[in-house]
């Protein structure tokens, strides 16, 4: 996948905003576009839009149909999988942050079980719940002109995965068993809890600045995050 990444860095936004431009007609519309309605949509000439919709559909991020456009889900879960994946590298057991890491250490290793399962099952609904959380930012990508690219936009997947995880976990009415009986909801806090790997620059900040000494560790959400996952 990573071919994908460098591609989409040389032609800067013009991939992602016709990527965006077909997940936001196939939401709004309910029907897959064409090229005239991807055209109507994007700031690109329609000359521009023929070739990068061909080459979108060449590796595999566009289906083409009978002159009909769709995002493909399966490519889209791929390239987030990879993307995930950079960060289910265990970490060091920062002194300071010993306990944090070693929890996070195991539920990565966790995470890449759960990964592994989604590629492959296709009725699991944890990936349909995925799969949607990746259309709505490539939605959002057509009119927040600040993600111009793949990798802006993976970024700005990590960010509403991180947000919808705070908001479930401090709701009125959530209750930690919520995270054993619904394994979407597992899925995302796992998610949240694997994108955060800070402690090792916390840990130097903290060294280095005698401010902050009495202030590391703190008690982050996602330290709860990871007692509602390891709670049985």
């Amino acid at each position: 996948m990573q071919q994908f990444v460098a591609a989409d860095m040389r032609e800067g936004g013009t991939r992602l905003e016709i990527l965006a431009a077909v997940a936001t007609i196939e939401r709004d519309q309910e029907a897959p576009p064409r090229q005239k309605d991807i055209t109507e949509q994007v700031s690109v000439t329609r000359g521009t839009v023929s070739k990068t919709c061909s080459a979108l559909v060449d590796e595999g991020q566009l289906l083409l149909d009978d002159g009909e456009y769709r995002v493909n889900e399966e490519m889209l879960l791929l390239i987030y999988k990879e993307h995930l994946e950079s960060y289910l590298i265990r970490d060091s057991a920062n002194n300071g942050f010993a306990d944090l890491v070693e929890a996070r250490n195991e539920l990565r290793i966790e995470l890449k079980g759960e990964l592994r399962q989604l590629v492959t099952n296709g009725d699991d609904g944890r990936r349909r719940l995925l799969i949607d959380i990746l259309r709505e930012v490539l939605v959002y990508a057509l009119s927040f002109r600040e993600i111009q690219t793949l990798r802006d936009y993976l970024f700005a997947v990590d960010h509403l995965i991180r947000t919808l995880a705070a908001h479930i976990t401090t709701s009125q009415n959530f209750d930690g068993s919520d995270v054993a009986h619904s394994d979407g909801i597992r899925l995302v806090l796992l998610i949240a809890v694997t994108l955060d790997r800070g402690y090792a620059m916390l840990a130097r900040l903290r060294a280095a600045h005698e401010e902050l000494e009495d202030h590391l560790p703190g008690a982050p959400s996602e330290e709860q995050m990871i007692s509602y996952l390891t709670t049985q």
